[in-house]
């Protein structure tokens, strides 16, 4: 398999150690793992090259196709989304069921990587899963900002770093599919969340697709549960505008 500069990039940003040798009993974060490697002058040359035609980039199929994106909307960015999915038991009781209340996660650039190596790409969230977040100086270069929920529940997605400015979006949901049986069954074995489309309701895009997810299914029951917890997760998410 013939592996480009920016896919070098992603992977060595997200999950280095996955991709080349099998994980150790006590796997090192991937800030470690960075700062153990030297970094290959391709991969910082794919940092500095930018821009990619993202018209010839096409998105995943869901296994229930979503909506298309809108006529005349056009890509402009692919992100790698590693977080938490987030949840509220209101008690412990096997009768009572996980409420999502949104999710928090750090955005890496891939839209190189969604143009030149789609097939990569693809395999790139269940490998970020492996791994805590990392926040070495090489994985803040591929940073594209951040998502979250708004206080009034909304998804918001700032794609904005000290040293990039893509813009923000806010968006409400439009449509989703069930993950493929072959996605990653997460850190708790529960599987993948759903695929989605999003529409924007305010910000620089008009629509949000999130695809090939791994991880992030809260348990069927709060059994044994109470207040909030989280669910590691990954996920690409779509920008269109």
């Amino acid at each position: 398999m013939i592996f480009t500069n920016s896919i070098i990039a992603l992977i060595l940003a997200l999950a280095p150690a996955t991709l080349f040798a099998a994980p150790t009993k006590t796997e090192d974060s991937l800030s470690n793992l960075l700062a153990k490697r030297l970094l290959p002058a391709e991969a910082v040359k794919a940092l500095e090259n930018g821009p990619c035609d993202m018209s010839f980039a096409a998105m995943p199929t869901a296994p229930t196709p979503l909506p298309a994106p809108a006529i005349g909307l056009t890509l402009s960015h692919v992100a790698i989304g590693r977080g938490t999915q987030n949840y509220t038991c209101a008690s412990a009781s096997a009768t009572e069921t996980p409420k999502a209340v949104g999710a928090v996660a750090q955005l890496f650039n891939a839209s190189c990587s969604a143009v030149r190596a789609p097939g990569v790409l693809a395999d790139v969230t269940a490998l970020a899963l492996k791994y805590p977040v990392p926040n070495h100086d090489f994985a803040k270069h591929m940073l594209s900002g951040h998502h979250e929920f708004t206080d009034k529940g909304v998804p918001l997605f700032l794609l904005e770093t000290p040293i990039v400015k893509y813009g923000y979006v806010q968006a409400k949901l439009n449509a989703t599919s069930k993950a493929p049986d072959t996605a990653s069954k997460g850190p708790n074995d529960l599987g993948s969340v759903a695929w989605l489309k999003l529409n924007a309701t305010e910000g620089d895009y008009k629509e949000v697709y999130r695809l090939n997810t791994a991880g992030g299914v809260a348990p069927k029951t709060c059994e044994g549960v109470t207040g909030g917890f989280t669910v590691e997760y990954a996920a690409e998410y779509w920008f269109w505008k």
